[in-house]
């Protein structure tokens, strides 16, 4: 059986905390149509044992019968796996994979944005998040988030600031989100978006 290790050491970056609760959590895992060990890998994909989980979604790729578009979403559902466990690079290569196979899976943008915002690719990453919402998909509001962490990155905090605000309006409940905006803060006339407390 082959397992996962996990990352010994987080990317620097001014979020590094947040970003990486935010890739655990706000990955995205898409619906497999067919049978089998691809739906084992989406139902565990997000919360399931993480080496077991990959153990099982590689299993589910080997399938010669697998549709295209399955096939896409299991290498999705597999990069969800990659981000719980910091194999980031891994992440890029599955959502790559996914997006090859059928590109207008909208997920797999969100994964490979998330992975890139952890491997201090802010700018590449805003380019999949920007390309996943604009085609849009049932859980918008975790390109969003992904996006507002990217945008935090680059100094952009009104941009930041302005997608975390859509999260919460599309979720009302997303605590990620939430616990986000507590940071902004106007001071001096000028939106300060004020450091992550220490966990």
């Amino acid at each position: 059986m082959r397992t996962l290790s996990y990352a010994a050491s987080y990317a620097a970056a001014p979020l590094a905390a947040g970003l990486i609760l935010a890739a655990g959590q706000a990955g995205a895992v898409t619906v497999v149509l067919g049978g089998g060990l691809s739906v084992e890998c989406y139902s565990t994909a997000e919360n399931g044992d993480p080496n077991e989980a990959f153990e099982v979604c590689t299993r589910a790729l080997r399938d010669p019968n697998m549709t295209v578009r399955d096939r896409a979403a299991t290498y999705i559902n597999r990069s969800v796996i990659r981000l719980r466990v910091r194999d980031y690079n891994g992440a890029v290569g599955d959502a790559a994979q996914a997006i090859t196979r059928w590109p207008s899976l909208s997920e797999a943008y969100v994964n490979r944005g998330a992975a890139l915002i952890n491997l201090n690719r802010p700018r590449d990453a805003l380019r999949e998040l920007d390309q996943a919402i604009g085609m849009g998909m049932d859980k918008v509001h975790l390109a969003y988030y992904n996006r507002a962490m990217a945008k935090e990155m680059v100094e952009d905090v009104r941009g930041a600031y302005g997608d975390l605000r859509r999260v919460v309006e599309l979720q009302p409940n997303y605590t990620l989100a939430t616990e986000q905006l507590k940071r902004f803060q106007i001071v001096n006339g000028q939106m300060m978006m004020m450091p992550m407390p220490a966990r």
